[in-house]
C-alpha cells in the first residue's frame, strides 16, 4: 500500500504594490514641489499695502518735510502770522506805489525753528503771484524716523498740541525719506490723523502762492 505523500499547499500570488508605490512616490513629489514654489514666490514678493483713496480735506493743514529721513515741521502756522502782520502794516500805506509795494513785499524775512521764511512777488499773464519761500537754516535738523515713536520727540509733542478733528497732516517727501514718512503716518493714522503727502524732487524750494493751487489732498 503506498503511502500518500503530503501535498503541498500552493499560495495565491501576492498583490503587486509597484503601480500604487508609484502614484505615491509621484502624488508627494509633487506636494514638495508645490511647497517649495510657493515659499520661494512668498519670498521674493513685494507685501501690498492698500492705500485709502485720496479726498479732499476742509481742515486746517500742518505742514512737514521728510529730508535726509528726518522730519522736520514747517511751522507755516507761525510764518503766516508774521506775514499778515507785515501785509497790514503795507496796507497802512495808500500812496505806496507798486514798486514800493513789491520791495516791500520782499523786505519780509521771518525765521521758524527750522527755515527760513522770505516772500516774492511775480508775475504769471499779468496776473502777481505772491509766493512764501521755506528754505532750510540746517540740512542735519529734525529728528529721525527712528526716534519719532518717543514720547518725548517734537513730531509726537507736535501731534499732541493739535487736533485730529481740526487739523490734517501734509508731508513733502524727497526721494530719500520715504522710511522717514512711512514711520511719521503710521504715527499719525494711530492718533487719528488724516494724512496727505506730496513727493518733492531733491533741491526743489518749497514754495507756497497766492491764489491757491493744487488742492489739498488727505488720505
Amino acid at each position: 500500500m503506498k503511502r500518500s505523500r503530503p501535498r503541498p499547499q500552493v499560495r495565491p500570488p501576492g498583490q503587486n504594490l509597484d503601480s500604487f508605490l508609484d502614484v505615491l512616490t509621484n502624488t508627494v513629489g509633487v506636494m514638495i514641489f508645490v511647497c517649495l514654489f510657493a515659499s520661494l514666490t512668498a519670498a521674493v514678493s513685494p507685501a501690498l499695502v492698500r492705500t485709502p483713496i485720496a479726498r479732499e480735506t476742509r481742515k486746517q493743514v500742518y505742514f512737514f518735510e521728510c529730508r535726509e529721513n528726518r522730519a522736520i515741521p514747517l511751522e507755516e502756522d507761525q510764518a503766516g502770522e508774521a506775514i499778515d502782520r507785515h501785509l497790514r502794516r503795507i496796507t497802512e500805506n495808500p500812496f505806496a506805489d507798486a514798486r514800493q509795494i513789491q520791495q516791500q513785499l520782499e523786505s519780509f524775512r521771518h525765521s521758524t525753528r527750522y527755515y527760513n521764511v522770505r516772500l516774492n512777488l511775480v508775475h504769471s499773464q499779468g496776473q502777481p503771484i505772491l509766493q512764501t519761500l521755506f528754505e532750510p537754516r540746517d540740512r542735519t535738523a529734525g529728528e529721525f524716523f527712528s526716534t519719532l515713536e518717543k514720547p518725548t520727540s517734537n513730531f509726537r509733542r507736535t501731534l499732541d498740541r493739535l487736533s485730529p478733528s481740526q487739523h490734517s497732516l501734509v508731508f513733502f517727501v524727497r526721494p530719500d525719506s520715504f522710511d522717514c514718512f512711512r514711520a511719521a503716518r503710521a504715527i499719525a493714522w494711530r492718533s487719528g490723523f488724516d494724512v496727505g503727502w506730496e513727493p518733492m524732487a531733491e533741491g526743489r524750494a518749497i514754495i507756497f502762492v497766492s491764489g491757491g493751487g493744487r488742492r489739498v489732498t488727505v488720505q
